[in-house]
Formats: structure tokens, C-alpha cells, sequence
């Protein structure tokens, strides 16, 4: 079958007298994408999400399973929802590591790390396969998870080492002390980038009036989307009247090193890019608990679905939302709430953390630092106008 691509993200950004002013945001992803998948059977749509969407997804494929499941009115077993998060995880920590190895060096002047992300990638892409060796992972219910511990324990340690090495040059700086040895040091260029906006003053650059995204309560999150017939909601959307961000800084505003930095230097550059770091770590250590108690299971049977089902994950940029309704036990409707529309929403984040900002001498590259602090899933094309 043809599948549509992802889109895109046109962002205009006016600056005058030295300032930033408004920005505006045409989102050109396909709302549409998933009008592909009516008429499918629950585990065929689940299997066809993965392949709608390559950026995050694993995350894509849970949050596809879980709102089957829940059609069905079912919910896979313990043992599955933790091989799940270990999934999850470790796709986390795959895409922090990408931005922290591969874009924002660029973003400092330097070279990429391509050999590390290379080895990353080559410890972390396949990890399903080690959990569910048929491949079926994402099957509603749960798959044939049978965990090859020998495997699994190398991927870990592989991935400790490049991130150690690459990423941190050493320990992750988790608490207040040893993130101000590790920007004095700099001994990475991720550490470079982030000792440089702190010397340039650009610390709380991008500093957004916009909260975090609350828990939203799931009755209420299915009947708006029920109701979003033109897609408007997807698109743009917002909770009782309020727009809000997600991501890590929402997931980590609570750590100690990120609610100090938070105290002193807001919700700007260094806070994102800080949050994004130490969920890295967080997320690292998580899988390597779950690896040590992961057993073999078969799942459950799945029954045929007839009603609506939301599945809600944390991926790596944020909170994720899959709705299905299903009729005669195929799809009817499937939605998509992605992170990116709430991020890059016209009155989001990034257009709140720009405007009245002072440009410098660089404006190009101070806006492309929030973007990429922010995070979107998919290519953005940046045009600056002078006003």
C-alpha cells in the first residue's frame, strides 16, 4: 500500500528593531494519514502504524495496542505492559541521544558524533527483537515476549558506554554540583553547547509563558476527540481553553537539577535541553531494572473489538494519543494527537518563547536552537522576514 508522508512544519519568524515578533506556524502534516487504516482489522491497523510513522514508532505501536485493548475492553498483563515501557525506554533514549549527538553539535559549530550515534543505533533500533524474537511486539494484547538475557545485557552496556563517553564524558550530571563541573569541564560538545548558552547569557532564552501539559482526564480527552470531525482538534489543539507544552522539561520539571535550573533560569534553553539529559539517564536506568526482572509470556487473546479505545504513551517528545473506534471488528476511525501540535501550536511554545526575545546577531540560529530544544517529529522549513 501507499503510505503518506509526514509532513512538514513551515515556520515564519518577523524580527524588528533586534527583537523577535510574531511567528507563524502552517503545519503540513496530513491529518489525513490514518484514513488509511479504516477497514482494517485491530492487529493489521496496529502493524500499519508502525510503518505510517518512523519517528517514534515503538511509542506509536503501544499507543496503537493500548487503545485496541481498550476497545476490547481488555488490557495486556503486567509482564507485557513492563517489556512495553522497556520499549518505550528505550527509544527514549535513542532519540535524546540522537539531538544530543547529532544536532546539537551542529548547533555549536562542531561535527556531529556519527561513529557514536552509529554504535547507539546499532545497540538500541533492535531491541524489540530481543524481547519478542516473532516480531509481534506491538500485537494488541501482547506478543511471544521471550527475553534473551545475554543480548539484552549487551545492548545496555553498549549503549552506558557511547552515552557515557559521547554524551556526558563520563557520570550524567544529575543534581546541581555535578552539572556545574560538567559545563566547566565541557568535555563534550554537548557540554560545550550548553556552557556556551550560559556564557552568552541565553540560559533562559525562549522562556515560555505556556504550561505543561496537566493529566488529562480520558472521559473528557475521547469525547473532544469523538467530536473533532474536520480534525481541528489534532491539529490544533488545546485543554479547557488553555494551549500547553509536553515533553521532558513537563515529564522532569520536578527532578532536583531541573527544578534548580527552573528556580534560576526558567523554562527557557537550558531547562529544555536539561530535562532532555537527565530523562536520558533516567530512562537508561530504567531499562536496566526492567531487563533484570523481564520473564517469558505469551499474552492474552485479544477479543474481537466493538466500541472506541484510547491508548495514551509518554514518547520521547512528549504525550501521545491514539484513538480507534471500531466497527463489526474493523477500524472505522483512527486519530492521532501527536506532541508536535501541542510544541508547535501558532500560539505554542515556541511562537510564546520567541516574541519580544532579542535576536542577536544571529537570529537563524538562536530560533533554530528552540526548535531544536523543542523538539518536532518531523522537518521544519524556517524562513525569517525582517518587519
Amino acid at each position: 500500500m501507499s503510505l503518506p508522508a509526514e509532513g512538514r512544519l513551515d515556520i515564519e519568524i518577523s524580527v524588528a528593531d533586534g527583537l523577535f515578533g510574531p511567528a507563524i506556524i502552517r503545519n503540513q502534516r496530513p491529518v489525513g494519514a490514518t484514513a488509511a487504516l479504516a477497514g482494517r482489522s485491530p492487529g493489521e491497523a496496529v502493524r500499519l502504524v508502525t510503518r505510517l510513522f518512523s519517528v517514534c514508532r515503538l511509542a506509536q505501536g503501544v499507543a496503537a495496542a493500548e487503545a485496541v485493548e481498550q476497545a476490547a475492553g481488555q488490557s495486556a498483563g503486567a509482564v507485557q505492559r513492563q517489556a512495553r515501557r522497556m520499549l518505550l525506554a528505550g527509544e527514549m533514549v535513542l532519540e535524546h541521544a540522537s539531538r544530543a549527538l547529532l544536532d546539537w553539535p551542529m548547533l555549536a559549530g562542531e561535527a556531529p558524533s556519527l561513529a557514536a550515534l552509529k554504535a547507539l543505533r546499532g545497540a538500541l533500533a533492535a531491541l524489540h527483537g530481543d524481547l519478542y524474537p516473532a516480531g509481534d511486539w506491538m500485537c494488541p494484547g501482547g506478543g511471544g515476549l521471550a527475553p534473551s538475557a545475554a543480548p539484552l545485557s549487551q545492548r545496555l552496556a553498549t549503549a552506558r558506554q557511547v552515552i557515557g563517553q559521547a554524551v556526558f564524558g563520563g557520570d550524567a550530571p544529575v543534581d546541581p554540583p555535578s552539572w556545574r563541573r560538567w559545563l566547566a569541564t565541557a568535555h563534550t560538545a554537548t557540554a560545550r553547547l550548553l556552557a556556551g548558552l550560559v556564557e552568552q547569557g541565553l540560559a533562559g532564552f525562549g522562556a515560555s509563558s505556556v504550561t505543561t501539559l496537566p493529566a488529562l482526564d480520558p472521559v473528557l480527552l475521547a469525547t473532544r476527540l469523538a467530536a473533532d470531525a474536520d480534525g481541528a482538534f489534532v491539529i490544533r489543539p488545546d485543554w479547557q481553553g488553555a494551549v500547553h507544552q509536553t515533553g521532558p522539561l513537563a515529564r522532569q520539571a520536578g527532578q532536583p537539577l531541573v527544578a534548580a535550573i527552573l528556580a534560576e533560569s526558567g523554562p527557557g534553553l537550558l531547562a529544555l535541553m536539561a530535562a532532555r539529559l537527565v530523562e536520558l539517564a533516567s530512562a537508561l536506568w530504567e531499562m536496566e531494572e526492567i531487563a533484570a526482572r523481564l520473564c517469558q509470556d505469551d499474552g492474552l487473546f485479544c477479543s474481537p473489538a466493538e466500541g472506541s479505545g484510547l491508548g495514551v504513551v509518554e514518547a520521547a517528545r512528549g504525550r501521545l494519543v491514539h484513538r480507534v473506534e471500531m466497527r463489526e471488528g474493523r477500524v472505522s476511525r483512527y486519530q492521532i494527537l501527536a506532541p508536535t501540535e501541542w510544541n508547535f501550536h501558532p500560539h505554542g511554545a515556541l511562537v510564546d518563547g520567541l516574541l519580544g526575545q532579542p535576536a542577536g546577531r544571529d537570529p537563524e540560529g538562536r530560533a533554530r536552537l528552540l526548535i531544536a530544544a523543542l523538539d518536532p517529529c518531523v522537518d521544519y522549513r524556517l524562513s525569517l522576514a525582517d518587519a
